[in-house]
């Protein structure tokens, strides 16, 4: 059965601290690992949209990782193109220490930014089952290559942050896709709003 992409369990920046420290620990490639977390946790790309990325997508003409970029139409769901952007320090950190120091080192035909342990680049599917392994081992069952977008749209949502702001984050063509299927509240966020009133 599919699971729209909006109910992957979302988790919180502890959790995302517990999921980094878990690849450190078991990954074979944690530079890889965490840059492709940060993307879909800090910039709320699609696994689709990452395996899609090229590094003349990411890069500007001094090496330098942009603040924000455009999605190639091919490479997005829909086809429907966008813009990302890669201004948070933790995601740009995480790009940057991988680009130095591992993708720089990969003889490949290949531009992609992400490349496999086969030297190829990954396929949607294959970035998808990726997520899932980043967040089994770290102990996240539920959590798949949406939770990184459910969980910046819920981070953006308590930081009080214009439902159309993050409509535009998510690249949404429907402000209802935004609140119906990434926006819910939970009972904790609920209580807590009583309390302060």
């Amino acid at each position: 059965m599919r699971t729209h992409e909006g109910q992957a369990k979302p988790i919180n920046s502890q959790q995302i601290q517990l999921v980094i420290d878990a690849i450190r620990k078991k990954s074979t490639d944690s530079w890889r690992d965490i840059a492709i977390l940060q993307m879909s946790y800090r910039a709320g790309l699609r696994a689709m949209e990452i395996s899609n990325l090229k590094l003349s997508d990411i890069l500007d003409a001094q090496g330098e990782v942009k603040r924000q970029i455009t999605l190639r139409k091919a490479g997005t769901k829909g086809n429907k193109g966008g813009t990302a952007y890669l201004s948070h320090p933790e995601l740009r950190e995480a790009l940057s220490t991988y680009i130095v120091l591992k993708r720089s080192k990969i003889s490949t035909e290949y531009e992609n930014v992400f490349i496999s342990r086969k030297g190829t680049p990954f396929s949607p599917s294959s970035m998808s089952r990726l997520f899932s392994h980043i967040y089994q081992r770290a102990g996240f069952d539920g959590c798949t290559g949406h939770t990184g977008r459910r969980s910046l749209a819920r981070n953006l949502n308590a930081q009080n942050v214009s439902v159309y702001n993050i409509q535009k984050i998510l690249r949404h063509s429907n402000i209802q896709t935004t609140v119906n299927h990434y926006l819910s509240v939970d009972e904790e966020t609920l209580a807590n709003l009583v309390e302060e009133v």
